[in-house]
């Protein structure tokens, strides 16, 4: 894996951990039933992002800014306003 999308898998993982504690797991098992694994995570942004707001509902605007906020920080790359946007412009080297 390029060392760019390690880290901001890293970055992701890191996010989802602080917001979800001890309930990273069920995230992960509900990314799964969509047919996405932790690694494809920047492969497949539709489907995370549906899963944020399957699990976070009205909360999925805050968690989605402090994905990229983190994002931005560990790559040292301009936020985007949309989380689709920012994992395609990774996936495609447009940071």
């Amino acid at each position: 894996m390029e060392p760019d999308r390690a880290r901001a898998l890293e970055g992701i993982q890191r996010t989802l951990k602080g917001l979800l504690f001890t309930e990273t797991e069920v995230f992960y098992f509900h990314l799964q039933n969509l047919g996405v694994g932790r690694d494809e995570i920047l492969d497949k942004p539709e489907q995370f992002v549906r899963t944020i707001h399957d699990i976070f509902g009205k909360g999925s605007p805050l968690v989605e800014r402090t994905i990229i906020s983190e994002i931005s920080k560990e790559l040292s790359v301009d936020p985007k306003s949309d989380l689709v946007e920012m994992i395609k412009s990774l996936r495609e080297g447009e940071t």
